[in-house]
């Protein structure tokens, strides 16, 4: 299995699909999951290329996996060791773009069912839900494969998302849920003026400054069970004309909120403009992402099971880590976990893979799919 999970993830790392480009990944899939009995319905939209693949099963229920084709931008290519589309196998690790985020995770699931459909082994409807808009803006990505399985009936009764998950050993951890994110762009106005003369101005960096101390210091209460605290972190400050003489008459600051399900939108949004009051400030908020939690229950134990199977780990149920598209199924009330590689070098110069986690993540997913059990139809 891992001679043909790793071939599969050479062929897609060497189509170059820096997001929201596809590069044809999602053709050369369909040219994999076709014999195998899949369908492939195109939502195209915006430019971005969106595909579900689905093979109706011999077994209750809809097993969905979930993942992207799209990649970040490679940074300085006369660092990467090797060329960031080769896909070069050197001393059993497999670089380039994408091998750990998430084209690896891809070829396993796809290797998986192509074991299973070789072994006639009897599967629940299984679903691929591949986009490439999850390293970009998310706009007409994987909310706009939700939104046609919402219209036609077809939402999976639980999914997979290929995302690297693990931290030392494929199976070490699992994602259940995840923190929702605001963003906050804060200028604060004063009045432009000689700095000779303060008298005649109002020094906008001065009004931030005790604001933004306040936003800093701000008590965001108890985590959620099974969540990390809400953070704020001030990420952005901008103000005055380069002149040093010159007092600022607008100051900028840009907020980043990774919050637990402890908080929402609407108190943040309060919070926030609580801090900022006595002083002239225009707000502008982005509710980028909202926080999710699938419960303990059979769907998170059948996955630990499996892991238990196959790798003999006690698996970590987590809720760390940024954002993923997992958030757009979850918040159409299907059960979210995120299993993949390891993530040590996700984002990085010189990305890259064990081909042997290859192999662990493949039996894995096969596990996954041969056990998993849905009680209805």
């Amino acid at each position: 299995m891992s001679e043909i999970a790793t071939k599969i993830a050479v062929k897609l790392i060497q189509r170059e699909s820096v997001t929201p480009e596809d590069g044809g990944c999602q053709s050369y899939i369909e040219s994999l999951l076709a014999p195998l009995g899949f369908v492939r319905t195109s939502i195209d939209t915006g430019g971005i290329t969106n595909s579900i693949y689905t093979r109706p099963g011999e077994l209750n229920g809809r097993l969905a996996f979930a993942g992207h084709t799209d990649v970040v931008p490679t940074g300085p290519v006369e660092q990467w060791q090797y060329a960031p589309f080769s896909a070069d196998i050197e001393h059993g690790m497999l670089h380039g773009r994408g091998a750990q985020d998430m084209k690896g995770a891809v070829a396993c699931w796809i290797a998986a069912v192509a074991k299973l459909c070789g072994d006639y082994t009897p599967m629940p409807t299984v679903q691929l839900l591949i986009t490439s808009d999850e390293e970009g803006d998310s706009i007409d990505g994987t909310i706009r494969i939700v939104e046609y399985m919402q219209e036609k009936g077809t939402l999976p009764d639980a999914v997979i998302v290929g995302e690297p998950s693990c931290s030392e050993l494929v199976g070490d951890t699992i994602r259940r849920g995840r923190r929702g994110v605001v963003q906050v762009r804060a200028t604060f106005h004063g009045k432009q003026g000689h700095s000779a003369y303060p008298q005649d101005a109002d020094n906008a960096v001065h009004r931030a400054a005790p604001a933004l101390t306040r936003i800093a210091a701000i008590d965001w209460g108890e985590a959620a069970d099974g969540f990390p605290p809400t953070s704020c972190q001030i990420t952005n400050i901008s103000g005055g004309t380069g002149a040093s003489n010159v007092i600022p008459g607008s100051c900028e600051a840009f907020l980043d909120i990774r919050y637990n399900p402890g908080n929402d939108f609407d108190e943040i949004t309060r919070t926030i403009e609580a801090a900022c009051a006595g002083c002239e400030t225009t707000l502008d908020f982005d509710h980028v992402a909202t926080a999710f939690t699938t419960p303990d229950g059979a769907f998170l134990d059948q996955l630990c099971a499996s892991i238990q199977r196959v790798t003999g780990i006690e698996t970590r149920r987590d809720t760390g880590g940024g954002t993923s598209d997992g958030r757009f199924l979850a918040a159409a009330g299907v059960p979210v976990a995120e299993l993949g590689t390891t993530n040590s070098t996700i984002h990085q110069v010189n990305e890259q893979v064990a081909v042997a986690e290859l192999e662990t993540l493949t039996r894995i997913y096969t596990d996954i799919i041969e056990s998993m059990r849905f009680e209805h139809d």
